[in-house]
């Protein structure tokens, strides 16, 4: 038996045993990918050789992990829904008290939820602190939210789209807007303003955006698609 014989058994040998199968997949992905060859490239290659193409796929996987994309990372980070400040709303829920998180939503001059008297606030840290502990109570307070969370995010887009704002960009995709006599900073890479809106609102609690975000997502991407997730 020549040198060739025995490589071309031994690749037999192997391919009768799962485990071995995927560590021939891997050597062949591992080869390939130091020829230059991409996820795709590879996952068409080995596949064509009539390897399993669930095996081929999660080998490419693992040798091609996918990159992590941090919030910082993302110009795009204005939400447009209450799905995209949702995850924001249950890590205030957990790091809050249920008395705390309530009073953020409910008092300063930018509440979100709008209360006339305590037994309505009462009711909402009730629903709050069950929520921390039961998935059914934290679906009701979402339910809850949402409308009172989508209006505030339509409000911000209404009166970003009637101001005539003056949008300076700077370095590192910090934007300075100035909305008649109110002026903040963006910063595009974290979706965070300045604005007292913003800083001593509920915004920067429950990841809403306010104008001055709007319109700095506005001057720098299409601004179609936030009146369109709003409408």
């Amino acid at each position: 038996m020549n040198g060739s014989d025995f490589i071309y058994n031994w690749r037999n040998d192997l391919k009768s045993h799962s485990s071995g199968m995927d560590f021939l997949v891997t050597s062949e992905a591992e080869n390939l990918k130091l020829q230059g060859y991409n996820k795709s490239d590879i996952i068409e290659v080995l596949a064509a050789k009539n390897y399993d193409l669930d095996l081929v796929t999660k080998v490419a996987s693992n040798i091609f992990p996918e990159q992590t994309t941090k919030i910082a990372q993302n110009v795009n980070v204005v939400p447009s829904k209450y799905n995209d400040v949702k995850p924001v709303i249950e890590n205030s829920l957990n790091t809050l008290t249920a008395k705390e998180f309530v009073k953020r939503l409910t008092s300063s001059n930018h509440a979100i939820v709008k209360v006339s008297n305590k037994s309505q606030i009462d009711s909402w840290v009730r629903m709050a602190e069950i929520a921390k502990s039961n998935s059914h109570a934290l679906e009701t307070l979402h339910s809850e939210l949402k409308p009172w969370v989508e209006e505030a995010l339509l409000q911000s887009v209404l009166i970003a789209e009637k101001s005539k704002a003056i949008v300076t960009a700077s370095n590192n995709n910090r934007v300075t807007v100035q909305i008649k006599n109110y002026e903040a900073s963006v910063d595009l890479n974290t979706g965070t303003s300045d604005s007292e809106k913003y800083q001593l609102g509920s915004y920067k609690t429950f990841g809403l955006a306010d104008e001055f975000m709007i319109t700095a997502e506005k001057a720098t991407s299409p601004y179609e698609k936030l009146k369109k997730a709003l409408s």
